[in-house]
């Protein structure tokens, strides 16, 4: 499974999922209503991936998802729900 599909699978989950599955994240921020887990420890391979690569959308045929130095996942405070993912690339 590649890093899109590991990562997309998260969209609607409960945030006590990821922990089990991931851990607990490496930086926490508060943003209004939603708060922001990040994890960066993973370097472009994150759990529940097989190493398949991501489809290109670069033009030098990469792919955002196996270049992440880290991914930011979204969720909302009150019921704990993942609601999006952010790729942190070298470029950002």
């Amino acid at each position: 499974m590649s890093n899109r599909k590991a990562l997309s699978q998260w969209i609607g989950a409960n945030a006590n999922e990821l922990i089990e599955k991931w851990g607990d994240p490496d930086q926490i921020e508060t943003e209004g209503m939603y708060t922001i887990w990040t994890y960066d420890r993973f370097d472009s391979k994150f759990p529940g991936t097989t190493g398949s690569r991501s489809t290109a959308t670069n033009d030098d045929g990469s792919s955002p998802y196996d270049t992440a130095e880290a991914v930011k996942f979204i969720i909302n405070t009150s019921n704990r729900t993942i609601l999006r993912y952010e790729l942190v690339n070298n470029d950002q």
